[in-house]
């Protein structure tokens, strides 16, 4: 949080994290994957006195995983979409991410606690460069990621209820959604939660956990 609402001066401050995936139902949940979802039909438009119309069933054209890295100062967002998300494909996202910054720079990137992120591999990869540090988010709190605002966005505005011919398109959508976010809606990004809001909120996570234990 501190690198939120003090970050260091000529420092960049990145969030990153994976997509989300928007099932066939327009819902999202937590995953690595977005899927391309078509229908057998074309929708109906809407018309005066008509909803839209879709079939029940819909055809899946497989799925991609967007990989996202938030500069906080700026908002803008550099994206790449991978067909899985491992540690070889986040450190070739991350050296696409880095042809971005000036050689020197600090680099702090704020990102979720799992092993694709803590392989021996990137390991590697940071002692090759002494100016990134990592800044882990505590266990279930992706919620602290600032980058999770831009995915619920494309989920809402882009992926939400579409309909897919092809991966390609799918794919397409996203990187145009990425392309109109950093042209026109990109702003700093700003922490509002206050600490004791935090403090709350891990004290009725574990309270939670509890119960949840004391009832198994």
């Amino acid at each position: 949080v501190g690198l939120y609402v003090d970050p260091p001066d000529h420092a960049v401050v990145l969030s990153v994290d994976e997509s989300e995936r928007v099932n066939a139902t327009g819902s999202s949940e937590r995953a690595n994957q977005i899927q391309a979802l078509g229908r057998t039909q074309r929708p109906l438009p809407m018309k005066p006195g008509h909803a839209e119309t879709r079939t029940h069933d819909c055809r899946r054209n497989g799925t991609t995983c967007l990989l996202a890295a938030l500069d906080t100062a700026t908002g803008k967002v550099v994206g790449q979409t991978v067909e899985r998300h491992r540690s070889a494909e986040f450190l070739a996202f991350l050296d696409h991410v880095a042809e971005g910054i000036a050689p020197g720079t600090q680099v702090h990137v704020i990102l979720d606690n799992v092993s694709s992120h803590k392989s021996a591999e990137v390991h590697e990869w940071l002692k090759g460069r002494p100016d990134w540090t990592f800044h882990f988010t505590p266990t279930s709190a992706s919620w602290m990621n600032a980058v999770e605002g831009f995915f619920s966005k494309l989920a809402r505005q882009r992926l939400k209820d579409a309909v897919f011919d092809s991966l390609d398109e799918c794919i397409a959508a996203i990187e145009g959604c990425i392309e109109h976010h950093n042209a026109s809606d990109a702003r700093p990004f700003r922490w509002s939660r206050k600490p004791e809001d935090l403090v709350e909120a891990w004290k009725r996570g574990h309270q939670k956990l509890d119960e949840m234990a004391s009832n198994e």
